[in-house]
């Protein structure tokens, strides 16, 4: 981004302020008051600056200038008694992710405070679309359909993103010393775009990428209170959300539509026009809270938390279709305006630690309670329309998707000696779901082991094993067709295969293991090896996932070996396995064919590897200082797919499609270098000359080539990627500070 004629002004007057309130020498007095305050700013460059195209990446949620920029400002203006204090700054001011803030209050009594901060995302800066956004959210393409291969040479899009602009002020009232009260609102406004896919069509038909468009607004308004006695404390609260969109729809024309088939498509010609998808509606969501704790005899306290939230949404629905072929089908008539929708949610937690006895050992107890009751009107639609093109006659039921959760635990900490500590505990987890879920009860048991050991002052051990096994009293792989689809028999048994579990509801033994040291040989060195297994094993998943793995091992080492020079640096590396095994099942009018040899297996392994180190020196005491940081990340995903058994039992196309591919991998390194030159003319004066290295780069077959259209396929996306980038930043920064 370019420096603009307003960020120069805001910056030169940040200076200003500065300058005209504060001297060179010690604290500022104004009617009473003290003022002290510190601004950094300055002018940095690229020399070598990522091109439009490649800046996604680099940009993907930050802004970066040329020229002058704001690196911070704050300004605090305070009684010597601290009974009163206003502060104000900010910092990028003039960017998109600029922030602003300020402060103010009597000590003890009331404090007033107001925020504001941006936050943008770049999804693309390299995607390619040929249609025209007629109306926000109305993508229209021409009405003679172009062949497919011209959407690679249609215009490029500037920038794909959104912004979150979010304003955010807040009173805090002390009436007495043991009682607050809290008022707080929360404005967020999000504006921009994102790309969306939109079927026009069952699997094989046209498929287009458009963008969606983001003109949402979230209100949040909460009201809290705490009253804190010496043996009692409790605290309430009560919080309104508001989320408003002010677009409902998406529209955009089918690329395969006409009377004559576009090169490119497949099949015939598709007399639908356009489709229609609806966008996220309008809602709102009442929350109230109590909490509180208490002490009780025998040194226990207790402590816990009830919360309810209601939540409300009740937007007109949108027609079936925008299909006229469609108009007027009476088993496409809306059976009500809106979903009435009606969620509530019930939350409890309760909390307790004693130590009863004359020994040192401490109990804790913990349970909690969360209950998601979706109250909405349970709708039959007698007929439905898939994608703005086949209209389906079977009544369909909207599900509901209510459940329970339940956790306990309770644990026992034993310091046997005093430096060797050991707790143990055992906890339960159990999931209550409803109708539309394979799985309606499944409890979780778990035990655990944790040792806490000093055999000296300079090692510490910490080590914890905790074994869990996850099971279940039945699974039906039709709930959901059973509950959804009206008297269909047929639709609701061909469903999914009866050997498929998923991974949340499937039985599990589970292993997790850690193990950290802290060693410190020297006052001026530490070093903290960490290790970190788990390993899941769903022991009776024919289908699904099978087992995971995953495990890490690092070390963070710190050494200062004289007073001016310090040291850190740092290594990590992750694995994370997971098998799954899954079957092709070829479908032929109501016949679904379940062959033994259409199995295949995936192995999905990926591997992080993470470095970072630096160093801080003071060269002239007091006048010259340097540091250097540095990390690398890399990071690469392997999919290894098989055929237990060559697939041979259907067609010569049912068994092409059975038969698994090896995928490539795909991996992607991070660089960052970044070094500071300070100098320090005086207390209140410090130069700063600094550079930054950064580097992005990734083969990923999946997009690494991607174009709007590919042949063989009758979709169209947008063609963007995150492409590889590389960039050098020198600026220099001025900081003027008092006190």
């Amino acid at each position: 981004m370019r420096p603009t004629k307003a960020m120069r002004r805001l910056v030169l007057a940040a200076f200003g302020v500065l300058g005209m309130a504060a001297p060179a020498s010690a604290q500022q007095e104004i009617g009473g008051m003290r003022l002290e305050g510190e601004v950094e700013a300055g002018v940095r460059f690229f020399l070598e600056e990522p091109s439009k195209t490649r800046s996604s990446k680099f940009l993907e949620y930050r802004d970066i200038n040329e020229g002058l920029f704001l690196q911070g400002l704050h300004l605090r203006l305070f009684r010597p008694d601290e009974a009163y204090s206003t502060e104000f700054g900010g910092r990028q001011w003039g960017l998109q992710d600029q922030e602003y803030y300020l402060r103010t209050g009597r000590l003890g009594k009331w404090e007033f405070g107001f925020d504001w901060d941006q936050m943008r995302h770049i999804f693309s800066t390299n995607a390619h679309m040929l249609a025209t956004e007629t109306s926000r959210g109305v993508f229209t393409l021409p009405t003679t359909r172009p062949a497919l291969a011209r959407y690679n040479d249609a215009r490029e899009l500037d920038e794909i993103s959104v912004r979150w602009d979010t304003a955010h002020i807040f009173l805090k009232v002390t009436p007495t010393e043991d009682l607050d009260l809290i008022a707080e609102y929360t404005r967020i406004r999000k504006e921009g775009d994102r790309p969306m896919g939109m079927a026009l069509g069952s699997p094989g038909s046209p498929f287009i990428e458009v963008l969606q468009p983001l003109e949402q607004t979230i209100h949040d308004f909460r009201l809290r209170g705490t009253l804190a006695r010496e043996q009692w404390q409790i605290q309430f609260g009560y919080t309104l959300s508001l989320f408003l969109n002010d677009e409902r729809r998406i529209v955009a024309d089918n690329p395969c539509f006409g009377a004559a088939l576009p090169a490119g498509c497949t099949g015939a010609a598709d007399p639908v026009s356009r489709g229609q998808s609806s966008l996220p509606p309008d809602n709102m969501a009442h929350t109230f809270n109590l909490a509180g704790g208490v002490n009780l005899p025998l040194r226990t306290r207790l402590t816990g938390n009830f919360t309810y939230s209601l939540r409300l949404q009740d937007e007109s629905f949108l027609p079936h279709t925008i299909n006229p072929t469609l108009d007027g089908n009476p088993d496409l008539v809306l059976p009500q305006k809106g979903l009435n929708g009606n969620a509530q949610v019930f939350a409890f937690n309760l909390n307790a630690t004693s130590r009863p006895l004359p020994l040192p050992v401490v109990f804790t107890a913990k349970y909690r309670l969360y209950d998601y009751r979706d109250w909405s009107d349970t709708i039959t639609f007698p007929g439905h329309v898939v994608n703005d093109r086949t209209l389906a006659t079977d009544a369909r039921r909207a599900g509901r998707w209510s459940y329970s959760k339940q956790d306990a635990s309770l644990d026992a900490r034993w310091k046997i000696i005093e430096r060797l500590a050991f707790t143990t505990g055992v906890g339960w987890e159990r999931w209550d779901r409803n109708e539309h879920r394979e799985v309606p009860v499944s409890d979780e048991f778990s035990a655990k082991g944790v040792l806490d050991y000093t055999p000296s002052d300079w090692l510490l051990v910490r080590a914890s094993y905790v074994p869990s096994f996850r099971r279940i009293e039945s699974y039906n792989s039709r709930a959901h067709a059973e509950h959804t689809v009206d008297e269909d028999a047929a639709a609701a048994a061909q469903g999914q295969s009866v050997l498929l579990r998923k991974f949340d509801m499937a039985e599990r033994n589970r292993q997790k293991a850690e193990l950290q040291l802290q060693i410190t040989p020297t006052d001026s060195m530490s070093i903290t090896p960490t290790v970190a297994y788990r390993w899941d094993d769903y022991i009776r998943s024919s289908l699904g996932l099978q087992e995971e793995k995953a495990w890490s091992a690092g070390v963070d080492l710190n050494w200062a070996p004289v007073e001016r020079l310090s040291f850190f640096a740092g290594y990590m590396h992750e694995v994370i396995y997971q098998k799954q095994r899954s079957r092709s099942r070829p479908v032929t009018g109501t016949t679904t064919f379940d062959f033994v040899d259409y199995d295949w297996l995936s192995v999905n392994t990926d591997t992080v590897d993470t470095f970072h180190a630096g160093f801080k020196t003071v060269i002239v005491p007091g006048k010259l200082d340097w540091k250097a940081n540095g990390a690398f990340s890399t990071a690469t995903g392997r999919i290894e797919t098989r055929n237990p058994i060559g697939p041979a039992s259907g067609t010569a196309a049912q068994d092409l499609t059975a038969s698994a591919r090896p995928w490539p991998a795909f991996e992607d390194n991070l660089w960052r270098v970044d070094t500071s030159l300070q100098y320090h003319f005086s207390k209140s004066w410090t130069a700063s000359l600094n550079y930054i290295f950064e580097s992005f780069s990734k083969h990923d077959w999946r997009t690494d080539s991607l174009n709007p259209f590919i042949p063989g396929v009758a979709a169209i996306w947008l063609g963007n990627d995150q492409k590889n980038y590389a960039a050098h930043i020198i600026g220099a920064t001025l900081r003027y500070r008092f006190e």
